[in-house]
């Protein structure tokens, strides 16, 4: 990881701990010298311990993902967590284990909660994630930069849940990742905005080894994507079942429609929609979940 990343990251979490009102402690240095000093050891820490610095930066960034601006959703995250259900309130028992799911819509929309929601959800079972926006979290998980890492702990463990958050993406990277899993078999993998390596145009042999051959060898995918246009058709060929947040592209809403009926319209802005003209305005964080075996689906929200 680059020096410049580790100080803004470090830079923008101290940065943040700042009161408006920077009070007087009783040491006599104000709140924001204070923080000022913290935030310079922490930063000489990281370089005496070159070794270990990614445990210090991995709970900063686990801390206050939100504060980095680096993901589609970060800055929606605090705003919804007010109003959302918590994940304990939401059924998602009639998801199995070995059916791929596409969760789908614009960004700050709420994909990568309810994301978040089923990772915590799919209990004795391996998942992988590919998460290069640092969007997942969960207690109970392994968070690795590197694949030799996360393999590595699995091939000794033979199981868990483990976030790859790599600090080198690339589509080299997202392959490997592919191919591991495919090698090993019955994994759940998650893998956010999938459209950035692969697309109809360009097509993924490793990624359509998991999608076209996975099921027999126990991999089940959750393809999340904020362009369902650009995935493979054969990411929605496969899929059980789908989540379509909010639409912002009459491109993507024409896509969907095509998979899942006229009903997505309800996700494209009011005034901008060619069909449910007449549909009420959704909340924010709504979604259209269709089962794809049935031929209607519903109206929720997380």
């Amino acid at each position: 990881m680059k020096e410049k990343k580790i100080n803004d990251i470090v830079n923008q979490f101290f940065d943040s701990l700042k009161s408006y009102e920077n009070p007087k402690l009783q040491t006599g240095l104000t709140q924001h010298e204070t923080i000022d000093l913290l935030k310079n050891a922490t930063i000489i820490a990281i370089e005496e311990n070159p070794r270990k610095f990614e445990v210090y930066v991995n709970w900063i960034l686990s801390s206050a993902m939100y504060l980095l601006d680096e993901s589609d959703e970060s800055e929606d995250i605090e705003e919804q967590v007010s109003e959302q259900q918590s994940p304990s309130q939401l059924d998602f028992n009639f998801i199995a284990y070995d059916q791929d799911i596409v969760i789908t819509g614009a960004k700050g929309s709420g994909k990568s909660y309810l994301a978040n929601v089923i990772l915590k959800s799919l209990n004795g079972i391996t998942v992988m994630v590919y998460d290069y926006n640092f969007q997942f979290h969960s207690s109970r998980a392994i968070i690795v930069h590197t694949l030799d890492d996360m393999f590595e702990l699995y091939d000794q463990a033979g199981h868990g849940h483990f976030i790859f958050q790599p600090f080198d993406n690339s589509l080299e990277t997202f392959k490997k990742f592919c191919s591991g899993i495919f090698k090993r078999g019955n994994i759940v993998s998650i893998m956010d905005e999938a459209h950035s390596f692969c697309s109809k145009q360009a097509r993924l042999k490793e990624f359509d080894n998991i999608i076209l051959s996975g099921r027999p060898r126990g991999i089940s995918a959750i393809t999340i994507s904020t362009r369902p246009a650009s995935l493979p058709n054969n990411v929605l060929t496969n899929a059980k079942h789908v989540f379509a947040f909010r639409l912002n592209l009459e491109s993507d809403a024409r896509y969907l429609e095509s998979w899942m009926g006229s009903a997505v319209w309800q996700l494209f802005p009011k005034d901008k929609r060619v069909k449910m003209k007449d549909a009420p305005e959704l909340e924010p964080y709504s979604f259209y979940y269709r089962n794809m075996d049935e031929q209607n689906g519903v109206i929720s929200r997380v």
